[in-house]
């Protein structure tokens, strides 16, 4: 990168004399510069890869913050050594022709599901044989992985550990490089499937199509679909500054990510794509001024402030227009093309979904970005199961919850819900009755404060109301997922965990295909720093645990 770096910081430094950005240290490998970072000395450092967990901890542990880590350029197609996109490559004799990420991540993973040809779907001679994989290896002498290890690592595998029998290639000094060895391990080995780069492809080996999921849509891995982000393996490089970077730093990030900066990107001969374009013109969610209108719950008006101003520290020259009234005015703004995205407090029903789909022809989806809220102070909560302060009981399962909403309960109990037409209503109905109505005798509310009311004056109640309703009269009870199970208790703890089983989300929905603004606004979101954004507000909404996370950007890159 030091061609890309000399230019950005020429071209800035002739727009700041005042403050002149010039390098100060080069090194050929991005670890070189982790030190230096961490103690200052360096304000910026370029980065072609994703950071080591070890290189995180070390920057946090002198600094006591994570570091700005900002993608400033789309890694090449096949330039050697540039940053570029990951191919799969199996032999030319193997009838296999794409593979989801879904599928390699259990090849992959030492407790994978996947180890014959036939579980990719190959019949005959094929369906019994063994996969033979062909990587790097997954440590070097340094403790950490190969830049291209720690990309599968955190893409692919999500946290899982390497299967132990990887057949590992090194570079050879003066001699093959690794990505070289692993093409022609695999066109020497029938049973043979290995990762590389497009530039090393090899007589006797071919590249697989990839996708997300195995509905695909799938990607050969043209310039055209790495430029834009759609093939599943492309890859970023990097600017990483300290934590909480000055108005210098963050002036001279914001000139990288400007038309010019990203002009210096496009210019280069390393074959790096600047970031995708952003919309421009006559896009109908740009308001006359040429902000992005977004349009939907007030009740994440906190954290989509929050992140509109990290969005914009990426992509200098965006403005958000926040028009948060509630949850329904997302869906008919996003299918007027009123706002890039919607923000809601509950999922769509399938009416709307289906009112969606004839009126845009566009598919609507929507992705997780936050646990609901324990909080008095917010409007969203988990469902909560409450009962009078005086009860003496202390769980409940699912199955009696079912028994109780359908009216097979014992004389003088009475239950208390939401209304079925509301958003916790339909809730309701669809994680504890299957979608089906409430029996005659619940009586039902259009809020949740009303449900505790009336409870917390019957001894013999228990009701349904949003977690974030209860009162000093009412007291929650643990919930069990089925008879045989430890009830959960309603805590942070237990939600973050996933294992409350009435939990609730806040969402952000979408129309598909992706904008391109839209994608890179949910990445900013589902990225620990976006995350962040979550754990810092002042409403009690929580973030999303890794697994959460891993799970919607998944999604996120199938679309």
């Amino acid at each position: 990168m030091d061609r890309l770096l000399a230019a950005w910081t020429a071209a800035f430094a002739a727009a700041h004399p005042e403050t002149p950005a010039r390098v100060v240290r080069r090194a050929r490998y991005a670890a070189d510069l982790v030190e230096p970072l961490a103690q200052g000395v360096v304000r910026v450092a370029t980065f072609p890869r994703e950071l080591f967990p070890a290189e995180r901890a070390r920057i946090r542990a002198v600094t006591g913050a994570e570091p700005w880590v900002v993608p400033v350029a789309t890694g090449s197609r096949a330039t050697k050594g540039g940053t570029h996109a990951i191919v799969l490559y199996v032999n030319q004799g193997n009838p296999l022709t794409r593979i989801s990420l879904n599928q390699l991540r259990e090849i992959l993973a030492e407790d994978g599901k996947i180890r014959t040809w036939g579980q990719l779907g190959l019949t005959g001679q094929w369906a019994g044989r063994r996969i033979n994989l062909h990587g790097m290896r997954v440590r070097r002498e340094s403790g950490n992985p190969p830049g291209i290890v720690n990309y599968l690592a955190d893409r692919v595998l999500h946290g899982r550990p390497w299967r132990p029998d990887i057949h590992e290639q090194a570079d050879v000094p003066g001699g093959p490089q690794a990505l070289a060895q692993i093409v022609q391990a695999v066109a020497a080995d029938p049973d043979g499937l290995g990762y590389s780069g497009f530039a090393y492809a090899a007589p006797g080996a071919k590249a697989l199509a990839v996708g997300e999921t195995e509905v695909g849509p799938f990607w050969d891995g043209s310039r055209e679909e790495i430029a834009l982000h759609r093939y599943p393996l492309t890859r970023l490089v990097y600017l990483v500054t300290q934590p909480h970077p000055d108005a210098t730093v963050q002036a001279f990030v914001r000139f990288v990510l400007s038309p010019e900066g990203q002009r210096a990107v496009a210019a280069d001969p390393g074959g790096f794509f600047a970031l995708p374009v952003l919309p421009a013109g006559n896009v109908r969610y740009l308001t006359p001024d040429g902000a992005v209108s977004v349009v939907g719950y007030n009740d994440m008006a906190e954290m989509i402030a929050a992140w509109g101003d990290r969005f914009v520290q990426h992509y200098p020259g965006v403005r958000f227009s926040l028009r948060l009234q509630g949850t329904r005015s997302a869906l008919p703004a996003l299918e007027q093309g009123r706002s890039a995205f919607g923000p809601m407090g509950a999922e769509p029903n399938p009416a709307e979904v289906t009112e969606f789909r004839a009126a845009t022809g566009s598919e609507l989806q929507w992705f997780r970005i936050a646990h609901a809220s324990l909080s008095p102070r917010a409007l969203s909560g988990p469902l909560a199961v409450v009962v009078p302060a005086s009860s003496p009981r202390r769980t409940v399962t699912l199955d009696e919850l079912h028994d109780l909403l359908a009216g097979r309960v014992q004389d003088g109990v009475r239950v208390y819900a939401m209304a079925p037409e509301t958003a916790l209503g339909r809730y309701t109905r669809d994680r504890l009755l299957a979608g089906g109505p409430y029996a005659p005798g619940v009586r039902t509310f259009g809020q949740s404060r009303d449900v505790v009311r009336a409870l917390a004056a019957d001894p013999t109640g228990i009701g349904l109301a949003a977690a974030v309703a209860i009162t000093a009269d009412v007291r929650a009870l643990a919930v069990a997922p089925g008879a045989a199970e430890v009830p959960v208790a309603l805590t942070p703890e237990n939600i973050r965990a996933g294992r409350y089983p009435l939990d609730r989300f806040l969402l952000i929905s979408a129309r598909i295909p992706l904008d391109p603004l839209v994608r890179a606004y949910l990445d900013l979101v589902l990225s620990p720093q976006g995350q962040e954004v979550i754990n810092q507000g002042s409403l009690g909404y929580l973030p999303l645990n890794d697994a959460e996370r891993a799970a919607e950007r998944t999604r996120l890159q199938a679309w």
